[in-house]
């Protein structure tokens, strides 16, 4: 906390300490390995652009290096529709730590019906197949009942079980999204389970009742915030390194088994 009252020392002196805590904080971070799952690296505001306003300079690189001082290993840039899968493609080849998902957000899904459904399908699996080597997930897909100002619930149903054709052909796991809709994704998932190798659920924020459910169907959660890996360890009253290990080798085993 900075006191800020007319004691110049006392603000530095404090500010000081502040920045200690954050030199250690980075210092132990570095020391564990990390997969980055959902990076929207084709956003521009990477590139210093917010609402079509050059805000600062392009810092990308920057993100980039700082990100791999703190242990990131590899990164997913996430794709949320045909032209998004094309563009993560494209960054994706600028780096061989770089990776990326194609697919149809839930929210962009009414593109399928604006292009025409099985022309779009098409488009994505061409994709998905042609860069075997980078695409390691299918996604981001599935259902969001909070914004359906943006696309139908009817069509997100459609065409969120639709790109399972991807998973079951390419025999990619899926990258999903969740919310404020788990009774029907959780029946299209069962519907479909066997179609798709794996997936994680990310950025996940349902009861403990449906995380269950999930995991129960061979599925993982992703869960984010600020410090969570710290939090989590406390809670289950574990190393913070070991459960960092066990996050690390459940997402390679399901979008890097090869490796």
């Amino acid at each position: 906390m900075v006191h800020w009252d007319d004691g110049n020392g006392e603000v530095r002196k404090t500010q000081f300490m502040v920045s200690c805590i954050g030199v250690c904080t980075r210092t132990i971070m570095a020391q564990f390995e990390f997969i980055d799952i959902g990076v929207n690296l084709t956003d521009p505001m990477f590139r210093g652009i917010y609402r079509s306003k050059q805000k600062h300079q392009d810092d990308f690189l920057q993100i980039i290096e700082r990100a791999a001082k703190i242990g990131t290993q590899k990164f997913m840039i996430t794709a949320g529709n045909l032209q998004d899968s094309k563009d993560a493609l494209q960054l994706a080849q600028t780096n061989d730590a770089f990776y990326s998902t194609v697919g149809c957000h839930p929210t962009r899904c009414s593109e399928f019906e604006q292009y025409g459904s099985d022309q779009y399908l098409a488009d994505l699996k061409e994709l998905t197949k042609e860069n075997s080597g980078k695409v390691v997930a299918i996604g981001e897909c599935g259902l969001d009942f909070d914004r359906l100002e943006f696309c139908l619930k009817e069509s997100q149903l459609i065409y969120f079980e639709k790109q399972f054709d991807l998973a079951e052909e390419t025999k990619l796991p899926m990258f999903l999204h969740c919310r404020n809709s788990y009774k029907e994704f959780i029946d299209i998932m069962k519907r479909n389970r066997d179609r798709c190798v794996g997936g994680v659920v990310h950025s996940f924020d349902g009861t403990k009742e449906e995380a269950a459910a999930i995991i129960d169907l061979d599925l993982y959660i992703g869960i984010n915030g600020c410090q969570v890996l710290e939090i989590m360890a406390a809670v289950k009253e574990e190393d913070p390194f070991e459960l960092a290990s066990t996050v690390y080798n459940n997402t390679m085993k399901v979008f890097f088994p090869g490796n």
